[in-house]
């Protein structure tokens, strides 16, 4: 997972703006995420059932979330979302596993990843996630605030919104095209300390230097 065409690829997330051919490359900050527990889920952010964190353990306190979004004439799509926890430059990257998951168990051009049906992903702590699984339990149509809550920062084609949940929040931000299954990535500074993790919505089917991703 640190192969010179992903390092590259994944640094796409981190530029303010880039021109690349047919399209441009923006970074738009959307929200502070809150993880009291450093547990970080990334889900569908209205599939709750079982939050199901990373393997990795982050650090606990409020980072930066931003948004990458693809311009491509009319159209809008965001193609990768990030949390920054230091203000440092990520040198290797690694995808991140699910908790009983192994990297081993991945086929070559294998991800592990979210499934999305609902248009969009999101940012959560355990906690917070477990807070909203059960109001989504509960109440069946909760789903809907979060819906309309999405709608107000809408611009076509994509939005995001920041709903508060026990001691964290939902950072939720609609996925690329929409529906599929989407993998994140670690990426380690030189201290081997975690800088930041991307989330990529397989907007840009190759890597920076022309190679598809692994």
């Amino acid at each position: 997972m640190n192969s010179h065409p992903l390092s590259d690829y994944l640094a796409l997330a981190l530029t303010e703006e880039k021109a690349l051919e047919g399209i441009t490359l923006r970074k738009t900050p959307i929200a502070d995420l809150h993880l009291p527990t450093g547990k970080l889920v990334a889900s569908d952010c209205l599939a709750f059932f079982e939050p199901q964190p990373f393997a990795t353990s982050f650090p606990c306190g409020t980072f930066p979330v931003t948004v990458t979004v693809a311009h491509d004439h009319n159209d809008q799509r965001i193609a990768f979302a990030t949390i920054r926890f230091r203000d440092s430059t990520p040198v290797t990257w690694e995808m991140l596993m699910f908790e009983g998951e192994e990297a081993g168990d991945l086929v070559d051009g294998e991800i592990s990843g979210y499934g999305v049906d609902s248009g969009a992903g999101c940012f959560i702590d355990a906690s917070a996630a477990k807070v909203l699984a059960r109001k989504l339990d509960k109440d069946e149509e909760f789903f809907h605030e979060i819906l309309e809550t999405l709608e107000k920062t809408y611009v076509p084609t994509w939005g995001w919104l920041n709903m508060p949940f026990g001691k964290g929040n939902l950072v939720a931000f609609s996925s690329g095209m929409g529906d599929g299954v989407y993998a994140s990535y670690a990426g380690f500074d030189s201290n081997g300390s975690i800088s930041v993790v991307v989330t990529d919505f397989s907007i840009l089917p190759h890597g920076a230097d022309g190679d598809h991703l692994p």
